[in-house]
């Protein structure tokens, strides 16, 4: 969140009704509203950025917000007479949070860390590639903070890098607009990307957001002629909702320097 410049309000449900037909299991959930609203006039009123808020909150809030939500969930656990599943989580988070703020951040920078490595072992049913190249990609902020991600392929023309992030449907004609809005949230990360370098050498970054689909036979990017992408669309048969996603990525990918390429697999 700090890398899109997000303010992050660490919140807790202090709220919620028994679930009409689950056992042991609550719904209708609801914050307490009068400390996240408390806080959005905190950000209001905040002039650094959303990183330095980040980590303030992780180092002044998140202590005493722990205390606060065990007391809250066994509040509710009373009332509702219901067992929360996390109650045990929760004492290991305060624990080990208790050690330190900065062993706890190393902590969750290598569980990051090994995300990235698991994930870099791995083919999702999400994602068809066209070449074996995935690759890890560390991002360092301007504090010296690391985030680390994969990317599903990458190309390298003369100096630059295409940094491709692939999403795929076996059964539509495009990938779920749950998938491509998270294909979108890593076309925000690189389309901000400074100083790219692999082994000291540097590239040009470029974004480039796949959908890939078996339902399909042909091939457009969002670089392509007006005429060639309306082609596309006609012969390939998309429905009218189809169309509209496909002209709003197409827009979007232009106005931000990054492209789009729908193809058949």
């Amino acid at each position: 969140m700090s890398l899109l410049d997000v303010y992050v309000i660490l919140a807790y449900y202090n709220n919620a009704v028994i679930h009409p037909s689950r056992k042991n299991k609550i719904t209708d959930q609801e914050f307490d509203n009068n400390y996240v609203k408390n806080k959005i006039m905190e950000i209001s009123n905040y002039h650094s950025s959303a990183l330095h808020w980040n980590l303030k909150e992780i180092n002044d809030t998140l202590p005493s917000l722990i205390d606060i939500v065990q007391k809250t969930y066994n509040r509710l656990e009373e009332e509702l007479k219901v067992s929360f599943h996390n109650s045990r989580g929760i004492q290991r988070f305060k624990s080990q949070f208790q050690k330190g703020v900065a062993d706890f951040m190393a902590t969750s920078r290598n569980k990051a860390k090994e995300a990235q490595n698991r994930e870099m072992q791995t083919l999702q049913p999400k994602e068809f590639l066209s070449t074996s190249t995935k690759a890890t990609i560390t991002i360092e902020n301007y504090l010296g903070g690391k985030y680390y991600f994969t990317t599903d392929e990458i190309s390298i023309v003369d100096k630059n890098l295409f940094l491709i992030e692939g999403k795929h449907s076996s059964n539509s004609k495009l990938p779920s607009i749950g998938d491509i809005k998270d294909g979108l949230l890593k076309m925000v990360l690189y389309c901000n990307l400074t100083d790219v370098k692999i082994d000291d050498t540097d590239f040009t970054p470029k974004p480039v957001l796949k959908l890939t689909s078996t339902n399909i036979s042909e091939k457009i990017s969002s670089q392509s002629s007006t005429s060639e992408i309306e082609v596309f669309k006609s012969s390939a048969g998309f429905n009218v909702n189809n169309v509209e996603i496909i002209d709003r990525l197409f827009a979007e990918a232009k106005a931000n320097n990054f492209e789009v390429i729908i193809e058949g697999v």
